[in-house]
């Protein structure tokens, strides 16, 4: 599996994410979920850890593609609102610069899948 280095930018956004969400209380926090009766980091934290790690690699990166893809349009009100619960999880996943960056490494394994 490849292992991609992560943006600068990304790294910082997502850096800024989780300590901003780590300071909020526990039921205004993004990104986690329940599991019975305690909350456990979700997908976007673990996404975020990594991001900020410097390193992922090609499955994280197909999944923040789809993530971004199914997020992106539907949510772009809820952004605005740089407090609100998608706004914090958007972050979490690397903000815009990590979507188009997703969507470009993404398009690049599949070329290099073709040939």
């Amino acid at each position: 599996m490849a292992q991609y280095k992560v943006p600068r930018e990304i790294q910082i956004i997502a850096n800024r994410a989780l300590e901003y969400n780590r300071s909020l209380p526990m039921g205004k926090r993004a990104a986690y979920k329940d599991k019975g009766n305690k909350r456990v980091p979700g997908t976007g934290m673990l996404t975020a850890r990594r991001l900020a790690s410097g390193r992922v690699n090609d499955s994280q990166i197909q999944l923040m593609a789809a993530w971004f893809a199914r997020h992106s349009q539907a949510n772009q009100d809820k952004r605005r609102d740089r407090t609100s619960k998608m706004a914090i999880a958007w972050a979490l996943w690397g903000g815009t610069p990590a979507q188009r960056w997703a969507k470009r490494i993404v398009k690049q394994i599949k070329t290099d899948e073709n040939r």
